[in-house]
């Protein structure tokens, strides 16, 4: 069996612990749930037990369009109601998962879906840095590096392709994330106020 089904199957853990956390914030998990669903459909499709790549590569979109976007709202604006209510993170998933298809599927341009997600990943790296979280902008950063060295095609462990860095460097990022404590300090919805 491929190392990409290990390191897709490690990712898939990761994202499953996250989701699981009711104390994290929606839009938290809903990236999470995304990110997840695309490495349990890698796992299976480098496994050979369910080798269909277009679902695995579709997911893996999505979770790049609008995944990586969500994740970033909910660190840089922790009670923003993107972050926290399913009416506004499901608006602004969809709304981002089409501009997406729209990209990739019909203007061919993976390009613009791939600057987003690197555009998403510096922004946490600078915020959390910025706020004194240096623990978690460091694994933020090594999701960064994960998702440049897949780009760029670099292998820097000669028993691991780039796409296991890619899968190595997310679960650290993830998972960082996750043991943060970024939102605990926060209530799991937003106060109303009543004038």
């Amino acid at each position: 069996m491929p190392s990409l089904a290990y390191t897709d199957g490690l990712l898939a853990l990761v994202c499953l612990w996250l989701l699981s956390r009711a104390s994290l914030p929606l839009g938290v998990r809903i990236a999470a749930g995304t990110l997840g669903a695309a490495a349990v459909l890698g796992a299976l499709r480098f496994s050979g037990f369910y080798p269909i790549p277009q679902w695995h590569q579709f997911v893996s979109m999505l979770g790049a369009c609008a995944a990586f976007p969500l994740l970033a709202v909910a660190v840089l604006w922790p009670n923003a109601a993107v972050a926290r209510q399913l009416k506004f993170a499901a608006i602004f998933f969809i709304i981002l998962a089409v501009l997406g298809v729209l990209a990739v599927g019909v203007a061919q341009k993976r390009v613009l879906v791939d600057a987003l997600t690197v555009i998403s990943v510096v922004a946490m790296v600078v915020s959390l840095a910025r706020g004194g979280r240096w623990t978690t902008a460091i694994t933020t950063a090594l999701m960064l590096a994960g998702l440049l060295l897949f780009a760029t095609k670099v292998t820097i462990v000669p028993a691991l392709v780039p796409g296991d860095l890619l899968h190595i460097g997310m679960a650290i990022g993830v998972l960082g994330l996750g043991l943060s404590g970024l939102w605990r300090e926060l209530p799991l919805e937003p106060q109303a106020h009543g004038d």
